[in-house]
């Protein structure tokens, strides 16, 4: 070791060729490795859409989380996928209708929360005019639900929220093709 000393000239230079060693080892793992962050995630990057992880009758050893209960909802309340489909079809009937006969078929089908951002917006600021594929639902949770529906721009993805026993629509997402 005081060879290596004599040789750098003195601890600190050794120091210094020690951390941009490791430096240069990470830098060289990041750009070899994908987007960085434990499983790709990057910071002030988009995150990916939710996993489902399905569990099978067998016990295979793996600890699988067991799917969330079913929401508390009424006898008769309309089920996510029907109420997502509903929705949509009211949200892409945004031409000839004013702000407030597009808002007023909205408001039977959403949370309170989204109620307040969609009264007064200007329908014409809808991004798609058709459905063109069959509602994804995945549940995250006994009380919440993500629908995703492809439409002719591209796809929109419903947060929807188990409340006072009914589905409502609580968030709105757009995302281009």
């Amino acid at each position: 070791m005081g060879r290596l000393v004599r040789i750098f000239g003195s601890r600190y230079i050794l120091a210094f060729l020690l951390v941009a060693g490791i430096g240069a080892v990470v830098l060289i793992g990041r750009a070899l490795g994908g987007t960085g962050g434990p499983g790709g995630v990057t910071a002030g990057a988009q995150s990916p859409g939710p996993v489902v992880i399905a569990s099978g009758a067998e016990n295979d050893g793996i600890d699988t989380p067991e799917s969330p209960p079913p929401p508390s909802t009424r006898a008769g309340a309309a089920k996510p996928q029907a109420l997502a489909t509903a929705f949509l079809t009211e949200w892409l009937r945004h031409t000839g209708v004013t702000a407030q006969q597009w808002y007023a078929h909205l408001a039977p089908y959403v949370t309170g929360r989204l109620a307040g951002e969609l009264q007064g917006a200007d329908p014409a600021g809808v991004p798609a005019s058709r459905i063109t594929g069959a509602v994804t639902l995945i549940d995250h949770g006994s009380d919440l639900v993500e629908a995703s529906v492809p439409v002719d721009s591209g796809t929109v993805t419903l947060r929807l929220l188990a409340t006072d026993g009914e589905w409502r629509v609580d968030g709105i997402d757009w995302s281009r093709t």
